[in-house]
């Protein structure tokens, strides 16, 4: 019921409250031309084409001028974190575009039933990575009264971005390959966990993916010089994503590296649970996706 690609953001603006019931236009938020008082390069206004008087949540807060709901109380994350963002929980990175994630433009609220009826990423998950579609809608429930949601086992406790990697279609994939290396999703999930799934999509059957995720993979420090070719013949990519993916394990079992975190698909001796992560990959929607900006 939303835009999932670039170059639909009108479509999406019209479809919220804030245009239908108040006066929100492109103009609200955005400048076509860069002022003269803003003092950002033009490399970085030209980026999204923000005005410099609406960064942040100042684009909201135009409005919605109500202390409520810059409040701890209303967004139940510390003030100042990208938990307590207006645009990460009201517009989170739903559509695709220009090789990467977009922020929806359609103003909403997170939901876990809408993600289980759409197959659209909420901004909870967008943003814990780590964390299941059970543990959103319980926090949900428990701050805003949602409803909880039926689920069933997967969703109630495996990582809904590991499950999007593992088995969702390819704009779930390229998605989820973009939040895992959108630095406020990193700094709150954790980051060592994340290299077998960026492997795995580094070999995926889409080149916008495999581009996407060895992008996300190497703003780790660790794999800042990775030397892939997304474009590279397929027998030399997998070599290459094998290798990766042993080594990281090779790394965790001579550093000792445990504590379980199942959510993740990681035991208590540290390691990918193997056998989970082979049943759900093999689940795999492999439709054919085409997505036109």
């Amino acid at each position: 019921g939303l835009a999932r690609v670039s170059s639909s953001e009108y479509n999406g603006m019209v479809a919220s409250p804030c245009y239908q019931r108040g006066e929100m236009s492109c103009f609200s938020c955005h400048r076509l031309h860069q002022a003269k008082s803003d003092h950002r390069t033009p490399e970085v206004w030209a980026d999204d084409q923000l005005r410099h008087d609406r960064l942040g949540d100042h684009s909201c807060t135009q409005c919605h001028q109500e202390p409520k709901y810059s409040t701890r109380e209303h967004t139940h994350h510390p003030v100042g974190s990208p938990g307590s963002s207006c645009l990460n929980c009201h517009q989170p990175h739903t559509s695709y575009g220009l090789m990467k994630a977009i922020r929806s433009h359609t103003v909403s609220s997170p939901s876990v039933a809408k993600t289980l009826e759409t197959g659209r990423p909420n901004a909870c998950n967008l943003c814990h990575l780590d964390r299941s579609l059970g543990w959103s809608s319980q926090h949900l429930a428990d701050w805003y009264g949602h409803p909880k949601s039926q689920l069933n086992e997967d969703q109630k406790v495996v990582s809904a971005a590991v499950l999007d990697a593992l088995k969702g279609d390819a704009s779930l994939r390229a998605l989820t390959a973009w939040s895992m290396g959108w630095e406020p999703a990193v700094e709150t999930s954790g980051s060592d966990w994340l290299v077998p799934y960026l492997a795995l999509l580094m070999e995926d059957s889409y080149h916008a993916v495999r581009y996407i995720a060895d992008r996300s993979l190497r703003k780790q420090k660790k794999y800042q010089d990775l030397a892939f070719d997304f474009l590279g013949e397929p027998g030399r990519r997998k070599q290459f994503v094998v290798a990766l993916t042993e080594n990281w394990m090779t790394e965790r079992r001579l550093n000792h590296r445990d504590g379980a975190k199942p959510s993740v698909l990681v035991e208590t001796n540290g390691l990918l649970d193997g056998a989970k992560f082979g049943r759900l990959r093999a689940a795999r929607d492999h439709r054919r996706i085409v997505l036109n900006e």
